[in-house]
């Protein structure tokens, strides 16, 4: 790893650490046996002490609609949330038989 990708992930867990953070507290809060799990998994792998966790990876898509799929080897919940400037749109959970509709503009 250079120092330029050093310096860019510290960076980019600087900018995303509130955001972390608030989803943290939120995943402790209705999940507090999967978050002790996340957070003894995660303390025993840190790469990064700027890395807020208790997470083993955080995905940005930007600008790209995604393709219905299911991460085939992923345990526990997952956190999924738009943010930008958009109209329209669906988040579909086929596991759940749910639609998500925004409908803010």
């Amino acid at each position: 790893m250079s120092s330029t990708t050093l310096a860019a992930a510290g960076s980019y867990y600087s900018l995303i650490e509130s955001v972390v953070r608030t989803i943290a507290l939120a995943f402790k809060t209705v999940f507090p046996q999967w978050y002790t799990r996340y957070q003894d998994t995660f303390d025993a792998g840190v790469w990064f002490v700027d890395d807020p966790g208790p997470f083993l990876s955080c995905a940005v898509v930007y600008k790209l609609q995604g393709r219905l799929h299911k991460d085939r080897h992923d345990m526990g919940p997952s956190v999924s949330f738009p943010v930008g400037q958009f109209t329209g749109g669906v988040m579909v959970f086929p596991q759940l038989d749910t639609k998500l509709q925004w409908i803010f503009s």
